[in-house]
Formats: structure tokens, C-alpha cells, sequence
């Protein structure tokens, strides 16, 4: 079985991954894309009606999944599966519906096993929105690929 690595990004991956936010195949879900360039990830989204939480602004809850997920792709992207622990936000300024935006995610400090990421939405002008603090635990269970078995899991066996 292929490990995590050579797995995420590819087309088996984007084929199991029914994440709300990143997959293409959750039929409710956000389906963004992140991108990957020197020390940063980043995406951006245009959030419609569906995304509102308060009379044509975007719900603060959908900002924050944002900043998590583009923060887990960072440590994903570079060979590390993780998942969050501990999150912060700080919110600056409401985003309108129909206001694209940008949100950039970058590493502040690696501990062995935790890992310290920050996150920012701005606006399309670079005006900042909000912003975000994380501490990601890296996880020994590898790459979920169907429910109850992970490519960790799938290693041990072939070791037996």
C-alpha cells in the first residue's frame, strides 16, 4: 500500500478525499484548491449566499475553516499528516458575500511532534480580515483512505 506521501495530491487522492473544505468529491463541500509556493500555502475563495452568517456577510466559522485547513495543507504538503489542536482567531474586519479573498498559511516554529502555523485572510487588496494562530499535532496514522483503515494500517499488515 502507498504511503501518504505518495498519495496526497495525486489522483487517488483527490478521488477518496471527500473533506468539506479540499474535496472535489463532497458534493457540499468548498472543493479549494491550495497552492504551494516557497515558505507559504495559500488559496483564495469568493464566498456566495450559502456561505452567510449574518446579512451578507460570511459566516466567521467558514473564515476560520479557511485558515485551518490551508495551515494543515502546509504541514501536509511537506510530509507531515496532522491534525489540529489547538486554534486562535482574531477577526479585524467582516468579509461581504461575493468578496473574494486570500488566505495564506505559513509555519512559525516545528517541536518535534507539534507544530506552530499561522494563517491570514486578507481581501483581494491585501486588506487583512483575520487572522490565526494553530498548533498541529503530527499523527502516526497515515493518509485515511476508507473508514477503519489508514495507509499506516496497511504498512503494518504487509510487515506481518
Amino acid at each position: 500500500m502507498p504511503t501518504y506521501q505518495e498519495i496526497y495530491g495525486s489522483e487517488k487522492w483527490q478521488e477518496a478525499n471527500k473533506c468539506f473544505v479540499c474535496g472535489k468529491n463532497n458534493p457540499i463541500g468548498l472543493k479549494i484548491s491550495v497552492k504551494h509556493k516557497g515558505d507559504i500555502s495559500y488559496t483564495t475563495f469568493t464566498p456566495g449566499p450559502e456561505h452567510s452568517g449574518w446579512l451578507n456577510i460570511m459566516h466567521g466559522g467558514l473564515l476560520s475553516t479557511l485558515m485551518d485547513e490551508v495551515m494543515g495543507h502546509w504541514l501536509w504538503s511537506r510530509g507531515a499528516p496532522v491534525m489540529t489542536v489547538e486554534m486562535n482567531v482574531r477577526y479585524l474586519k467582516p468579509v461581504l458575500i461575493g468578496e473574494p479573498i486570500v488566505v495564506t498559511a505559513r509555519q512559525k516554529m516545528d517541536r518535534g511532534r507539534i507544530a506552530y502555523m499561522e494563517a491570514e485572510v486578507t481581501l483581494s487588496d491585501g486588506t487583512p480580515v483575520a487572522r490565526s494562530t494553530a498548533k498541529f499535532i503530527k499523527t502516526e496514522r497515515g493518509l485515511q483512505l476508507e473508514a477503519g483503515r489508514s495507509t499506516a494500517s496497511a504498512e503494518e499488515e504487509t510487515e506481518e
